[in-house]
């Protein structure tokens, strides 16, 4: 089943700008990377998406890319993108299966992902593979869409995810930092963006409510319309109630294997997807 149709993505890139499948813009990438040099890098972008993101990294960071997603839409449209930017030569898109990374060990400096990892069901196989790919001394910086530690007893939260056409498997930021200790990642970090979403999300409806609604319909019938807004509504009530917490995360491989106290080996990774959550 595809679940980014491309009136969606159109939706989508009305909302958050070309390329984009979730909030925030070059802004956030650059929040996400903020410290890291990647001048020259060799970055893995897992669930690319329409490729946004990787264009921001290549063009205004310097990277090398290659950038991975499982629906074939999303890879045709990253490319073109990437082309009209001007930064073909740098990210390389490929369509790949669910399951273990496709990469030899320690092939990357940097792993990247811009909130995809809420559709992987097993999160300590994901991050098992993110840190056997990784470089020894290799960065993963992410953000992802995480829940609060109360959401299953939230209804506000949990009436937005019965609205939703999207399959989401969210950890709270606890389980994500005790997974990755627990597969080995070193200095461990997370970044609450919930605030800052909440007032974003707010803003949000207001214009599809008002200045966007006709670029909308442009792309859109008047039931999938209102469909949309109701669960753009019910997103801004989880983020406010702390349900819905979208999150920014970073970790470290250590820099040699001596440091390094488990065995990185193969997983069975769930049906990477995407990196939205309406």
């Amino acid at each position: 089943m595809v679940q980014y149709p491309d009136d969606f993505i159109d939706r989508l890139h009305i909302l958050w700008g070309t390329g984009f499948l979730s909030p925030g813009g070059p802004e956030e990438v650059d929040r996400i990377v903020r410290g890291i040099d990647l001048k020259g890098a060799f970055v893995l972008d897992i669930g690319c998406g329409a490729g946004g993101p990787a264009i921001v990294l290549a063009r205004n960071k310097g990277a090398r890319l290659v950038c991975i997603d499982v629906e074939p839409q999303l890879i045709e449209r990253a490319r073109r993108l990437a082309h009209e930017a001007g930064v073909e030569d740098r990210i390389d898109f490929r369509l790949v299966e669910p399951g273990p990374l496709p990469f030899e060990a320690g092939t990357f400096d940097i792993v990247f992902t811009k909130d995809s990892f809420i559709h992987i069901q097993d999160k300590k196989a994901l991050y098992l593979e993110i840190l056997r790919v990784l470089k020894l001394g290799g960065v993963f910086a992410g953000s992802d869409w995480l829940s609060g530690e109360n959401s299953a007893q939230d209804p506000v939260f949990q009436e937005f995810i019965h609205l939703g056409h999207l399959n989401f498997t969210m950890a709270t930021a606890a389980e994500t930092v005790r997974i990755m200790r627990e597969v080995g990642f070193e200095g461990v970090e997370t970044i609450d963006r919930n605030a800052w979403y909440a007032e974003v999300s707010a803003r949000e409806v207001a214009e599809i409510e008002g200045p966007l609604r006709e670029q909308i319909f442009e792309v859109s019938n008047l039931e999938t319309y209102k469909s949309w807004l109701t669960v753009r509504r019910q997103l801004v009530a989880a983020t406010r109630s702390g349900g819905l917490r979208p999150t920014h995360l970073r970790g470290n491989r250590a820099l040699s294997e001596s440091q390094s106290n488990v065995f990185i080996g193969a997983s069975r990774l769930v049906g990477h997807k995407r990196d939205c959550v309406s």
